[in-house]
């Protein structure tokens, strides 16, 4: 292929543009946006394609499509677009995802783990990535930890050769990325949950979301699940392995009908994970350094990941000893005037799990930022945060957007029902944190939630420390 057009220079265009020149193709990449109508952090993106030598034609609303072999149209270009009729009537190649997904599935020829869920698949990502370094595999893995669209750090990855060499590939899939790159082949894949995260972009659907999610029913060989999963699409596979943590939030899963074949739980605080091999109940035990609940769920998951692939208890232990915590996921930054600080990316129904072994402490939320290119539910996160914490302040500024609106803050602060919660809005993490450290007393916890300590996981990190820091100096010696 000589040569192809990339239409739309967003989220999927972009990773498109650099597979197919990496590959040898000559790519033009055209949007109807300006650059100046893209985000600064995008306009560095896109600033990028063209030092690689793709070419850019932004601002163009009917672009000429006859000079080229091939053309890829990014999902956003609707069905009905007439650019898409033009395509077709002229016979040039029209890339599919099918045939993207084929690509890489040449270049990834080895064995590949997916994970994928509303939430959980960084953590379960490295966990399972510890494990089979542990056993002696040369690993390679890709997670949002590289990159906020994970389609686009495994591309770089590969541009980089990051892959060369490797037995095994473990991949965090999100939606976007499952939908791209929707033809990769599964050795095992992995479903963490489905909870209603990212409708905005399914037109408020969960339906459709949990379609986008059973993707990975038809990439897989092995296909693990969480037992939630079980009645909204895993059903769909009577070979699905199940697993299940029990807690408050698994009562009402149905294990009856969807049984699992291993069972975690906390007895004594000590956590079990139990399943049968041979005909041989098995009772195994673990300890992680972590204060988060959700990390012993993502626990289960990789057990029931290395087992099934085949690894031994010992290598998957040592494993997960060596897991220490994923930056941003209750990530524990020091303590601040006699408080305990943790970082984490928490929202919506996956805060319980953040804050639940800690609820009975004196905590402080530092709530930034929601919304991103989805639309989130900031009610929701306002009443379900109202149950955990003494003091919450909200902030406005969204650093992925580079944009201000305290409305969202004030929105997620009135929803909060608890009215012994102390609540402020100020303009970002920065200031928050500050005030935090000025709230806070000796024992007491401060929290960061929200999606700003992983799609602008570093940024949002220096601003909290540089906040908590000027706080312990500004606020010494008064508690």
């Amino acid at each position: 292929m000589k040569n192809c057009i990339v239409i739309g220079a967003g989220n999927a265009g972009r990773p498109v543009a650099k597979l197919l020149n990496y590959l040898g193709t000559e790519v033009t990449m055209t949007d109807t946006k300006n650059l100046g109508e893209f985000t600064p952090r995008f306009q560095e993106y896109l600033k990028e394609l063209e030092a690689m030598g793709i070419t850019l034609t932004l601002g163009i609303r009917e672009p000429d499509i006859s000079p080229f072999e091939a053309i890829y149209f990014a999902p956003t270009i609707p069905e009905s677009a007439p650019i898409r009729k033009s395509a077709e009537e002229s016979g040039m190649k029209v890339l599919s995802h099918d045939y993207i997904s084929g690509l890489i599935d040449d270049i990834l020829d080895m064995d590949k783990i997916g994970i994928t869920g509303s939430f959980g698949k960084t953590t379960t990502t490295t966990m399972i990535t510890n494990i089979f370094q542990a056993a002696g595999y040369n690993v390679y893995s890709c997670s949002s930890m590289k990159q906020n669209l994970v389609s686009e750090a495994l591309v770089n990855d590969i541009i980089k050769g990051e892959h060369i060499g490797a037995d095994i590939a473990i991949l965090e899939l999100p939606h976007g990325t499952i939908g791209l790159f929707k033809g990769l082949t599964l050795k095992i894949g992995v479903l963490t949950n489905v909870l209603p995260e990212h409708l905005s972009e399914f037109g408020g659907s969960m339906e459709k979301y949990a379609e986008r999610k059973s993707v990975m029913l038809d990439m897989c060989e092995t296909f693990i699940a969480n037992c939630q999963c079980g009645d909204i699409l895993s059903y769909k596979r009577k070979d699905t392995i199940y697993y299940n943590m029990k807690s408050s939030y698994s009562k009402d899963f149905d294990t009856e009908k969807y049984p699992p074949k291993f069972t975690s739980y906390f007895e004594d605080d000590v956590f079990h994970v139990c399943y049968e091999e041979n005909a041989k109940a098995i009772d195994e035990t673990f300890k992680l350094d972590s204060i988060a609940n959700y990390n012993y769920e993502n626990l289960t998951a990789a057990v029931a990941v290395a087992i099934t692939y085949g690894l031994s208890m010992d290598d998957i232990k040592t494993g997960i000893n060596a897991f220490e915590s994923v930056g941003g996921r209750m990530e524990y930054l020091g303590n601040f005037n006699g408080a305990d600080a943790y970082y984490d990316a928490s929202f919506g129904p996956s805060i319980r799990q953040a804050l639940e072994a800690i609820r009975d402490r004196n905590i402080i939320v530092v709530f930034g930022f929601l919304d991103t290119t989805t639309i989130r539910d900031k009610a929701l996160n306002g009443k379900i945060v109202g149950d955990y914490a003494n003091m919450v302040i909200a902030t406005g500024y969204a650093e992925l957007m580079g944009e201000l609106n305290m409305d969202n803050a004030l929105e997620l602060l009135n929803a909060i029902e608890n009215r012994d919660v102390i609540k402020l809005a100020v303009c970002d993490v920065e200031e928050a944190s500050e005030l935090a450290v000025k709230y806070a007393k000796k024992g007491d916890i401060i929290v960061h939630l929200g999606t700003g300590a992983s799609n602008s996981y570093e940024e949002v990190k220096q601003k909290m420390l540089k906040g908590l820091n000027e706080g312990s100096k500004r606020y010494a010696g008064r508690n």
